[in-house]
């Protein structure tokens, strides 16, 4: 299972539309997808606005009292957790290294933390250290 944390008024989240599509639907009905909006602020009707606008075709879980961001180790979006057939946490972290900083991406990524943590889910080989990205600090974090 895969839980991609974001908010619908993170530019960088948003960003990661198109990436967030492609492995999900290269990883479809081998792995779950979830999206996260983990913002407490954050309405059903806005998450449907942001997931139509975006084309993001999975399922959407609002998490505002952060039990799955405190599960998933995560604080910012975009971040991902990943976990493997026994619900373990294997991974969590940045999606890649797009972003060096804030205003400072690469033209490309040259690490794909997600899909080589999805690899190691599904080959059984050991996921890849986690690495802290860069984007929207999730608020009101204990």
């Amino acid at each position: 299972m895969v839980l991609i944390f974001v908010r619908t008024d993170c530019p960088i989240s948003n960003r990661y539309a198109p990436t967030i599509k492609t492995l999900s639907q290269r990883y479809a009905g081998k792995v779950q997808f979830y999206l996260v909006y983990p913002d407490k602020s954050e309405t059903a009707a806005n998450i449907k606005k942001h997931e139509q606008e975006y084309g993001l075709q999975m399922a959407a879980l609002r998490d505002p009292q952060h039990g799955l961001v405190q599960m998933s180790q995560v604080e910012i979006t975009p971040e991902i957790a990943v976990f493997d057939g026994k619900g373990e946490l294997i991974y969590h972290g940045r999606i890649d290294n797009w972003y060096e900083d804030f205003g400072r991406a690469r033209p490309a990524p040259t690490t794909h933390e997600m899909n080589d943590a999805i690899l190691a889910v599904l080959e059984g080989s050991p996921a890849p250290v986690p690495v802290g990205g860069v984007g929207c600090y999730i608020s009101d974090l204990k």
